[in-house]
């Protein structure tokens, strides 16, 4: 096949990632500059960015039976990306204390794992789905563990280092077994293959079927819903604030693109069991999240199982797709996981500022305690944590609300009646333990003899305050002005009238 600009062009983010992972890797080589590398990947990950723009005005997509850089791709690589950038601007200042010398190979790592989560949002083909499945996993096997010197980092690394294995065991064969059934590996030509009823054996069928089942298991692993969850709560808590974000944004928004992108493919008969199947995953994910964080009095862990819910309702829309084929399916989805990141951007970027500060800062501070009486002495920094804490709450005047109530529109609009009112009550379950984080915000303040006295005065300008405010100010501006949004997303899922 005849390679084009077109098709160079569409490559753009992988090629600027991969380039830049290189570049980074060989200046490392040549000499350690902390700095450098830092601005090197910021500057990669903004370049990949900006040449999404490109790839948008593009027609021929779908240019190769591997991947398919189409409409449906475009908002999850942004988002990826996004994620990969926050990540870095977020680790500079952990990195600049970090007791070893290894401190460089922290944004090669990163570099890597987001080349799996765009080949993940384009992926056309199974291998490709497993390339970039391992890709993003194996360079947070040493992301997570980074923190080695840390007891709760190691063990958080050795756990998922284990289940992973598991998860990518269960999607191995699970590809197998399609493959066994259809003899094609492509998204497209499987789906033709099923949809012209090509297939006849029941067997073939029966073994499909299991196959799409194995791999949706181990998706659930990779998201952390309920039952596959046991690892998140000690990963997110053990690893380095910068990478749990990772984790739960850009990790989690990737394998969500490829479970929709690959549940698409079969046809109608496929989706009642997999609509049950979901269904139960999702009430359990949203309810168990929720009731589990109320418990906690570590705000990484309370952001855990946070996530395990808000997984739990993106599958609201994954039903929809599933069971009606809404056309607002996808945009929900999209507009919901714009709020989802942004929040956890800022949420994760507090943890982050407030850690560097303290006497022990090789380590993040992420006990409730330390957080009582924020305001008295950060108050600007605790008006922000508390916009982006009640976007999580999903209350109004937010994005978080904007999301939910994109949620409850198409839940109602699919007619899943009890779904939807059994994920409003689990929400409602939620505001208790976000407004007792709100709430020791602005308790009389505790005794703070292990903090830099700078962070009891000051206020100073740093890249992670920078995007803390960004990151509030969306949220505050698309909650009470959702119109851009809602446009931008128009853009990428056009309405059908």
């Amino acid at each position: 096949m005849l390679i084009t600009w077109t098709h160079i062009i569409l490559l753009l983010p992988i090629l600027i990632i991969g380039m830049t992972t290189v570049i980074v890797m060989l200046s490392i080589a040549y000499r350690r500059n902390l700095f450098l590398h830092t601005s090197l990947t910021i500057f990669g990950f903004s370049l990949a960015i900006i040449s999404v723009g490109l790839v948008w005005d593009q027609r021929d997509r779908n240019f190769l039976q591997l991947i398919c850089v189409d409409d449906f791709s475009i908002l999850y690589i942004i988002l990826v990306l996004v994620s990969g950038l926050s990540s870095s601007v977020l680790a500079y200042k952990w990195l600049l204390i970090y007791p070893s010398n290894n401190r460089d190979e922290f944004y090669l790592l990163l570099l890597i794992s987001s080349i799996g989560g765009i080949l993940l949002a384009t992926t056309n083909h199974l291998v490709i789905l497993f390339l970039g499945m391992e890709l993003i996993s194996l360079p947070l096997f040493g992301l997570i563990g980074y923190s080695f010197f840390n007891k709760f980092s190691l063990e958080a690394s050795i756990k998922y280092i284990i289940l992973s294995g598991v998860s990518s065991s269960f999607i191995l064969f699970g590809i197998a077994l399609i493959y066994a059934a259809t003899g094609f590996l492509s998204f497209t030509s499987i789906s033709q293959l099923l949809r012209l009823h090509i297939i006849a054996s029941n067997q073939s069928i029966f073994m499909s079927t299991i196959g799409l089942g194995m791999m949706m298991v181990g998706f659930g692993f990779k998201l952390s819903l309920v039952p596959f969850h046991l690892w998140t709560p000690d990963v997110y808590q053990g690893a380095p604030s910068s990478i749990s974000l990772y984790l739960t944004t850009s990790s989690k928004i990737a394998v969500i693109s490829v479970l929709i992108r690959l549940l698409m493919v079969f046809p109608n008969q496929y989706n009642t069991v997999f609509c049950i199947f979901l269904l139960g995953i999702a009430c359990c994910s949203a309810l168990f999240g929720n009731l589990m964080a109320i418990k906690q009095d570590n705000i990484k862990r309370v952001l855990a199982y946070s996530s395990i819910a808000h997984t739990g309702y993106v599958l609201i829309g994954v039903i929809a797709i599933l069971r009606v084929n809404h056309p607002m399916a996808l945009e929900t989805i999209g507009i919901y996981l714009i709020s989802y990141v942004l929040t956890s951007i800022g949420a994760f970027g507090i943890i982050n500022i407030v850690s560097f500060f303290y006497a022990h800062e090789d380590t993040d501070v992420d006990s409730l305690f330390v957080y009582r009486g924020l305001f008295w002495h950060q108050p600007m920094l605790s008006v922000l944590f508390t916009i982006i804490i009640l976007s999580l709450a999903g209350i109004p005047m937010t994005l978080g609300f904007i999301g939910k109530f994109y949620l409850f529109v198409l839940g109602i609009d699919s007619k899943l009646w009890w779904f939807t009112i059994f994920i409003a009550m689990s929400s409602v379950i939620s505001i208790f333990y976000y407004l007792r984080i709100i709430i020791n915000l602005y308790l009389s303040p505790i005794n703070r003899l292990n903090i830099n006295s700078d962070f009891l005065s000051s206020w100073s300008v740093t890249p992670d305050k920078i995007i803390v405010i960004i990151v509030s100010f969306s949220i505050l501006f698309l909650g009470l002005y959702p119109k851009p949004l809602i446009y931008f997303m128009h853009l990428i899922y056009p309405p059908v009238l």
